[in-house]
């Protein structure tokens, strides 16, 4: 009987505990200006997404809470003083692990780079030449700042829409905050200056904080974040405040089973708390003591895991020979390898041979600089990895040695992304770029025949003329005949480049249309000769064409005809009085060679290799003082190949030329 009433005063007094654990007032502290997390809102009153997550929390535990919201740098002093209970909108990190016991996560974000719209940001080296706003007490200090070597010139504010603000007047010009934060200031302000340039940095995850060891604190809100979780509620807070996850980090079964396992663990304490203390307060000390231990460091454990596994970019360790000895599983859905397939391997096996020069050659540089005392701040690699595919894709990434107890690079770490869009996009800029260049070179070309080529000509005939008009009686029957003859032939060599030019232009401009047919070679030849004799007449010089069996040519004719023309009329210009000028048409097994040779002034190898090409503006005057615009040989090289041929030429100084162009067999 008396033991039957022990037990109902011990389960008494343990009801009486719970009732006044779960009826106590807690005091929150945080930012009164971190929008849409934490802020004061037009009526006077605590508002934002942590607010309201506290709100459902107190409502399902029955605990009562008051609000203390301040500037951030008071809002962490008030915690670590014992003024607040409770920190909303803290970012975890290790470092602040020694102050605090963070919550399981409600929410992750990324830190981005808010710059001046103006200021070019083309790499992040770009940063050390511009003026930094820092957010005081902020977690990018320690993590990315100090690290990155970028904490020097700064100005320091005490709230993100202060450091925005200082921008957009440009008194600075840039600042690391996280990206939803900064977008909302943004927007609610309406700042012009101010827009998201490079890459995401800092992973963050955004938790509620107690001060270290009050572990029935963190027991109640790890609680409740659970249970809002499993009921959904804490994805309709969310959705209210336009607050969403950068990606689908698998938090709810992790909290489901933290939460199970944690009322499980606190039942277990309640009741080994009531036996313990029937026996041995001592014995009880020690066991909630090593529970706590054990628990924290499963939380860590647990932290890490989530931050690696469901993050969208690589996360990798190498040992100090580049063995890789971690992978996230971020790999498999970017490269298509397993985990297994990698770990163990070498970062050079998958990387093409300019990657691996560029890694030993850093690595190198890294070595000689750590034997002067200097370590290595974090670098920036982009890199072309294999697939399982066999494919490559572009990766960005962020490498950072660390080290053993000696000072000695023990291995290597990292995070990775995909910039393949970004690399394809560049490429076809480099190729519109290409393009551009080449229609201002072919229209700078066209220019200059207009104004000089086809002008000059012009000149002759005009200048000629005239002197026919005015003493047309003074002039004998062969003098006469002189100039009519080269107002003839002026004409004539202006007919053929202006066909030149105006063949030419359809061919850049894609209107010359390739319509191949089958032909006779001899009668193509033999048309092209009789239009050619008068201009070869003037300078007595014999064109003979070497036709042996009867050939069939498959040709678009009109094209073939233009580079006979140019071919002849070139040897023409470059032959002297009394010369020879031989066309040849040889059948083989897969083409049809045909060859015009002459016995003219030849060249030198040095205009050899410059005949073909447009930009080089090489021209030289015939025999006769002939001008040339370069362009028939551009033709003639543009046509053979749409004919899937080759055009090649033999000469040497003084001793001829020979131009020999295929056209393959159909």
């Amino acid at each position: 009987m008396y033991w039957n009433i022990f037990l109902i005063y011990f389960s008494c007094i343990t009801l009486f505990q719970t009732n006044a654990i779960f009826a106590q007032t807690y005091i929150i502290g945080g930012d009164f200006d971190y929008a849409p997390f934490s802020f004061i809102d037009k009526t006077g009153k605590p508002s934002g997404l942590d607010i309201d997550v506290l709100e459902a929390i107190s409502v399902s535990k029955g605990i009562k809470l008051e609000y203390q919201l301040s500037r951030w740098d008071s809002a962490m002093s008030y915690i670590k003083s014992g003024k607040t209970d409770i920190i909303t909108g803290i970012i975890y990190s290790e470092e602040r692990e020694n102050f605090f016991d963070f919550t399981i996560p409600i929410h992750t974000e990324y830190y981005s780079i808010f710059i001046r719209k103006d200021l070019p940001l083309t790499e992040l080296s770009s940063l050390y030449d511009y003026k930094l706003v820092v957010l005081d007490k902020d977690v990018s200090i320690d993590k990315y700042l100090i690290p990155m070597g970028l904490f020097k010139d700064y100005i320091m504010a005490k709230s993100l829409p202060e450091a925005l603000s200082v921008i957009e007047l440009g008194l600075a010009d840039y600042v690391l905050a996280p990206n939803l934060l900064g977008l909302n200031e943004i927007e609610n302000n309406k700042y012009q200056n101010i827009e998201i340039k490079g890459p995401s940095i800092i992973p963050s995850i955004y938790c509620m904080a107690v001060r270290k060891g009050d572990t029935q604190l963190l027991a109640i809100l790890n609680s409740g974040i659970s249970e809002l979780r499993r009921s959904g509620k804490l994805t309709e807070i969310q959705e209210k405040w336009k607050v969403y996850e950068k990606e689908d980090f698998k938090y709810k079964r992790i909290a489901n089973i933290i939460g199970i396992v944690f009322i499980i663990a606190l039942v277990l304490l309640i009741l080994v708390f009531i036996w313990v203390w029937l026996l041995r307060i001592q014995i009880k000390k020690k066991t909630e003591s090593l529970n706590l231990k054990n628990q924290e460091l499963k939380k860590s454990e647990e932290k890490f895991r989530m931050i690696t596994e469901n993050s969208s970019d690589i996360i990798w360790h190498l040992d100090s020979n580049f063995i890789l000895t971690y992978i996230s599983p971020a790999d498999e859905r970017i490269r298509g390898f397993k985990k297994d397939e990698v770990i163990g391997k070498s970062l050079f096996s998958i990387l093409k041979p300019e990657g691996i020069h560029l890694l030993k050659e850093a690595n190198d540089k890294r070595m000689i600089n750590l034997s002067k005392g200097i370590k290595a701040a974090p670098v920036i690699y982009e890199l072309e990895q294999l697939c399982k595919d066999g494919s490559w894709v572009w990766v960005e990434a962020t490498a950072e040695a660390f080290y053993d107890q000696d000072g000695k690079i023990s291995g290597y770490h990292g995070v990775s992304r995909d910039i393949s869009e970004r690399k394809k996009a560049e490429l076809l800029l480099k190729e519109r770029e290409s393009q551009l260049r080449e229609l201002n070179s072919n229209r700078d070309k066209l220019y200059s025949i207009i104004a000089h080529d086809l002008r000059s000509p012009f000149n002759a005939i005009l200048g000629l003329s005239e002197i026919l008009l005015k003493r047309t009686e003074n002039f004998k029957d062969a003098e006469f005949e002189k100039i009519i003859t080269m107002i003839n032939t002026s004409a004539k060599n202006t007919l053929i480049l202006l066909d030149n030019l105006l063949t030419w232009t359809k061919s850049q401009t894609g209107k010359n249309i390739y319509n191949p047919e089958n032909s006779s070679l001899p009668a193509i030849i033999n048309e092209i000769l009789e239009v050619s004799k008068s201009i070869a007449n003037i300078k007595r010089i014999s064109l003979n064409y070497i036709q042996t069996d009867y050939i069939e040519v498959y040709a678009d004719v009109n094209m073939l005809k233009t580079i006979l023309r140019n071919l002849i009329s070139n040897a023409i210009k470059y032959t002297r009085e009394n010369g020879e000028i031989t066309i040849s048409a040889v059948r083989n097994i897969d083409n049809i060679d045909i060859t015009v040779t002459d016995n003219g002034v030849g060249m030198t190898e040095e205009i050899r290799n410059k005949l073909f090409e447009i930009n080089s503006n090489y021209t030289a005057k015939g025999t006769a003082n002939e001008k040339g615009s370069g362009l028939g040989l551009m033709l003639c090289k543009e046509f053979v190949e749409k004919h899937g041929g080759e055009i090649s030429v033999k000469s040497e100084l003084g001793k001829g030329s020979a131009f020999t162009f295929s056209l393959p067999v159909r």
